[in-house]
């Protein structure tokens, strides 16, 4: 058995066992890594020495049997990096590389398991100034979707477990407090991350303890309501904690995105720093404290938010309004002024809540968008459609209700959720202008549907059942008590798979049946679906709800045909019970 020494600028030496023949030397701009390998073991084992009084240990990653014979990425500096304190004492140009190391064993991983991991990439140099700068787990890091954690775990002791993604008895694809400690949170559906933190705030206050508070969302929590009225009340209490906005500029209307964008510039970055400053955030508080003791505390507030307004990107007043102090935007891949920016936001004393506006790009390196494409990448636990795709649920409902709605040019669709099933794409070319995607405002969808409704439509509300939970209030009190004929879509009904408990639909059957106007109605085949689909366009005197689960269909010689409404006799579908 031989052994594979790998040497490379940190002051750094491992050694490991292996077995084969080969001899890999790999260079680049910054570094030259020279490595001799004779044999190959599956279990390396390895002995690491630093110059730092830090002991560094290397991650003894298992992965697959398939993988280990593919490609092999050198990831010497990753290598070393079980945990984050192993960041603190690397340079810039360290943390630059290791953000590469990060993106490209991200890539390997997740483009052969088929998983969503764009966000993630967008935040890898986020991700890395982040733990380069704060403390966790003492400092509390809260993620809103975990979809963009995937970064922060390999940082925090997960490295070698990331193949087991979403799989039984594997990681978690989003935050959990059952599986880190560097996970304070649990993230689920999204938008709950700046009020837990709050939370977290007010008992750190209470309690006299000092440790930081960081929340990062994204653009599509911004669509829910709860954000702003965490944003709002954080104002209010005034408690230290940093919200970091990870723009990826995604928007709702595709007009927007085609419009311009924020830009990233030497100047913005140079206010940025500015504004994050101690002598600037000072001079701001002394400016405030002699307005207000002259009596012109109003008027310099004014100039203040205008002049601030003039400086930042469209919409960066609304986060003041609500008590934030802004500051942006900030280069998301630019590791030096992520770094500068939060250190000097970290070491601000009774700072409030501050908002660091960060613009990142999801499809930053081309050919991780072109590896994502090539190997039919799922978008939000939704296989994208191929050549080979399998006839699901979704496939029969959107074509029963393009057959009822080219009938009847009332019927519309509104949807709610976090991402958008390819099967409703169809519904949307075909009838865009009876298509609404609201994203993750499903209370909205709600209310927006019952308004639909008596304006004389028929409106489709097709909403996850996971999601569906966060907007009952509405289903209740805006849709069932005023017999308001809303037709609820609910779909990823029952288990979910790899997605776990977090968009478990168990829930819908019970909480459904308890409404006394609702119709409840579920499918125990496609053709069952087909016909709730034509019964529900058919009621117009009651709210109804039919649900449906993920995945392929029972039959196998499916055709398309239209639906025949069934006559229901009593409030709540009859049961059918079966027997194998």
């Amino acid at each position: 058995m031989g052994t594979a020494i790998a040497q490379y600028p940190y002051g750094i030496t491992s050694h490991s066992f292996v077995k084969f023949g080969h001899k890999l030397e790999i260079s680049s701009s910054n570094c030259h890594y020279k490595v001799d390998i004779s044999r190959f073991n599956l279990y390396p084992s390895s002995v690491s020495t630093t110059d730092s009084k830090v002991c560094v240990g290397r991650i003894r990653a298992l992965p697959d049997i398939g993988d280990i014979f593919s490609d092999i990425i050198a990831t010497p500096l990753l290598d070393v990096v079980e945990n984050p304190i192993h960041l603190k004492n690397l340079t810039i140009k360290e943390l630059k590389l290791l953000a590469s190391e990060i993106r490209s064993e991200l890539s390997s991983i997740m483009s052969k398991a088929q998983k969503d991991f764009k966000a993630s990439l967008a935040a890898v140099e986020l991700t890395v100034a982040i733990h380069h700068v704060f403390h966790a787990p003492v400092d509390k890091i809260l993620w809103d979707v975990g979809e963009q954690t995937y970064a922060h775990k390999i940082l925090t002791g997960r490295r070698s477990l990331m193949r087991t993604l979403r799989q039984k008895d594997g990681l978690s694809g989003f935050t959990s407090r059952s599986e880190s400690e560097y996970d304070p949170f649990g993230a689920g559906h999204g938008c709950n991350s700046i009020s837990a933190g709050l939370g977290m705030a007010v008992a750190r206050d209470i309690k006299g303890k000092r440790e930081r508070i960081v929340t990062v969302i994204g653009n599509g929590t911004t669509m829910a309501g709860q954000v702003y009225e965490a944003m709002g009340n954080a104002g209010y209490l005034d408690s230290n904690m940093i919200v970091i906005l990870n723009d990826s500029r995604h928007s709702l209307h595709p007009k927007i995105e085609e419009g311009s964008k924020t830009s990233i510039n030497a100047l913005s970055s140079t206010l940025s720093k500015l504004q994050s400053s101690k002598s600037f955030r000072r001079l701001r508080e002394v400016a405030k404290g002699v307005t207000k003791r002259i009596g012109m505390y109003e008027l310099a507030a004014k100039v203040d938010e205008y002049a601030r307004g003039m400086m930042g990107p469209l919409g960066s007043t609304l986060f003041e309004e609500l008590g934030l102090y802004y500051i942006g935007p900030v280069d998301g891949h630019n590791i030096e002024d992520l770094v500068c920016v939060l250190q000097e936001v970290s070491t601000l004393e009774s700072m409030g809540p501050v908002l660091i506006h960060v613009i990142t790009e999801e499809n930053q390196c081309a050919e991780h968008k072109q590896q994502t494409e090539a190997t039919g990448n799922q978008q939000g636990g939704y296989a994208v459609l191929s050549n080979m795709h399998t006839q699901t649920y979704s496939d029969c409902f959107v074509e029963a209700l393009i057959m009822e709605a080219e009938k009847d040019k009332d019927i519309v669709v509104v949807h709610a959720g976090k991402e958008m099933e390819p099967s409703f794409q169809l519904f949307q070319e075909r009838f865009p202008h009876r298509f609404f995607y609201v994203g993750m405002a499903e209370q909205h969808a709600v209310t927006f549907s019952a308004g639909l409704s008596c304006g004389g439509l028929k409106p489709f509300c097709i909403i996850p059942s996971a999601f569906l939970q966060r907007a009952y209030d509405q289903v209740v009190h805006d849709v069932d008590q005023q017999r308001i004929p809303v037709r609820f879509v609910i779909t990823s009904a029952g288990l979910v798979g790899p997605d776990g408990p977090t968009m478990c639909g168990a829930f819908d059957i019970t909480f459904m049946s308890c409404l006394p106007n609702m119709i409840v109605m579920a499918p125990s085949d496609e053709d069952q679906l087909v016909d709730m689909v034509a019964t529900a366009a058919h009621i117009n005197d009651r709210p109804v709800c039919f649900r449906y689960p993920r995945g392929a269909i029972a039959g196998t010689d499916h055709y398309t045909r239209s639906g025949i409404p069934v006559e229901l006799l009593i409030p709540i579908a009859s049961i059918r019970l079966e027997r194998d």
